[in-house]
């Protein structure tokens, strides 16, 4: 992986990331306004010490800023009261280790929720649930009581279960199935049909419903306000999370991928990228068996990532 700074005189400098013929890839930015970085849960949870070391050279060297997702919490949170199997002997353990290397690296404020950026950008913040709504300084009060905590029981008792982000998650997962099991009963792969076009708005649709909590879809706005949600899946964020879904979609039907549940939160992190200045790392295979284009796919494997830190 390269970093590429141009000299940019007076102007900022979109933030990019070019794909190689040779595999690798071109990191071009502003060094006057360096990225920030947020990583797949599966990263976070897999960091080590030379890992986290390297990354902090490369804050260091390169201005980098490190930014942990709702998403990251909430999937966190929600196994920290996993039954313990033979790979995980101590799941609180395991998961409030995560939360320690967010602490520690990352810049105390979390990202807006992915729902909180849709909304915002379609023009309906004023239908978002205040659930979605992430309050910096309660998120971090929470963050270092995790930290802080002895156990579950001891949470537990100050009131947080993770019960409650589990069910989240599994109600995110099982609408995702249905979606997606809908889908393949429209036959072939998604193209410009009618009947295409009809399952993307439902689509469309559900992301309004779920951010609204059952106050609205997309068939009870008004007509620029439909216009402002189908506009949105044109641009930063919406545009990558269009592809990824297709993708997904295509993977499913016509290779027999298998439908994984925690799909939809894994697409719901691109909805970020709406923020332009905003880069995505992960190694989970998906998220790099297309591309969107440089000023859209600003999504970095971490395998690459890991090893231009560690060469520092």
């Amino acid at each position: 992986m390269k970093r590429i700074r141009k000299n940019i005189g007076t102007d900022r400098k979109i933030l990019t990331v070019t794909r190689l013929s040779n595999g690798d890839i071109n990191i071009d930015y502003d060094p006057r306004f360096p990225p920030h970085v947020f990583f797949d849960t599966n990263v976070v949870i897999g960091l080590n010490a030379e890992a986290i070391d390297a990354l902090n050279r490369l804050k260091s060297e390169q201005g980098f800023i490190y930014r942990y997702s709702m998403l990251n919490f909430v999937e966190l949170a929600s196994h920290m009261g996993d039954e313990p199997d033979s790979n995980t002997p101590d799941p609180f353990k395991k998961y409030q280790s995560a939360f320690k290397k967010i602490a520690s690296l990352c810049d105390p404020r979390p990202l807006p929720s992915a729902e909180t950026v849709f909304m915002k950008a379609v023009g309906l913040y004023h239908f978002l649930s205040p659930k979605w709504i992430a309050n910096e300084s309660e998120i971090a009060g929470t963050l270092k009581s995790f930290v802080q905590a002895n156990d579950l029981a001891e949470l537990k008792r100050a009131g947080f279960s993770p019960e409650h982000y589990k069910k989240l998650r599994e109600l995110d997962g099982e609408w995702f199935l249905d979606f997606v099991a809908k889908a393949k009963e429209i036959g072939g792969l998604p193209d410009g049909s009618d009947d295409w076009a009809n399952w993307l708005g439902h689509f469309y649709s559900f992301l309004v419903f779920r951010a609204s909590s059952k106050r609205k879809t997309l068939s009870s706005l008004g007509r620029g306000e439909q216009k402002r949600v189908i506009k949105f899946f044109e641009g930063p964020g919406g545009m990558m999370v269009l592809n990824h879904f297709k993708h997904l979609l295509v993977k499913t039907i016509r290779d027999q991928r298998h439908e994984d549940s925690n799909d939809f939160y894994d697409m719901l992190q691109l909805l970020l990228l709406r923020d332009s200045n905003l880069l995505f790392v992960t190694d989970d295979r998906p998220f790099h068996q297309y591309y969107a284009g440089a000023e859209h796919h600003r999504v970095i494997p971490w395998k690459m990532f890991k090893k231009s830190a560690l060469s520092l």
